[in-house]
């Protein structure tokens, strides 16, 4: 404690030097609003062109899915969620994996999966893309009682002019079910 009660003036420029140091690394900082980043996630998303049971789904066409991208190199994760038109399996990976190299792999096994599938149903193997989705914040999942045309229905009426009426909000786009149209 001696040394910094006589030596304060070298004690006073040591901690202003380390402060000037500071701001000028903090003023040379790049900020962005969307960083090149990359998510190492791919999607596998099942559907049908009919509403069905989704215990159907899940044993018919994500339960293959996941069988298919779980014998890849490099997974941390895979999650499934099933709906009544379409089932979603979301395949996490290490950050290291080459993802243009796995998405091409997993969409080898999807190529594969797709012969077993039943009749009318499609699988698409989706790479999330950060800069195509400069636009998009926020996503609402809407479910409920009903089909999903009375959903969609409120979700036009009810949901989309409530949001919209936010400030700072941009825009809302709705998707999913039948838009009602009058031709």
């Amino acid at each position: 404690m001696d040394f910094v009660i006589k030596r304060s003036t070298l004690i006073s420029m040591l901690f202003l030097g380390i402060t000037m140091l500071g701001i000028v690394s903090y003023k040379r900082l790049d900020l962005e609003l969307f960083p090149n980043v990359q998510l190492p996630t791919l999607i596998v998303q099942v559907a049908s062109p009919f509403e069905m049971d989704p215990s159907y789904i899940e044993t018919h066409a994500v339960i293959p899915v996941e069988g298919a991208a779980g014998s890849l190199e490099g997974i941390e994760k895979i999650e499934s969620n099933i709906y009544s038109r379409y089932g979603t399996t979301v395949i996490y990976y290490n950050q290291k994996t080459d993802l243009k190299l796995a998405y091409l792999k997993l969409q080898e096994k999807i190529d594969i999966v797709k012969k077993s599938l039943p009749e009318g149903f499609v699988a698409n193997v989706i790479k999330i893309d950060l800069e195509q989705m400069t636009n998009q914040f926020m996503e609402i999942e809407v479910r409920g009682e009903g089909g999903i045309d009375r959903i969609r229905n409120i979700t036009d009426k009810v949901v989309k002019p409530k949001l919209e009426n936010i400030d700072g909000i941009a825009g809302v786009q709705v998707y999913g079910g039948q838009e009602n149209s009058v031709e």
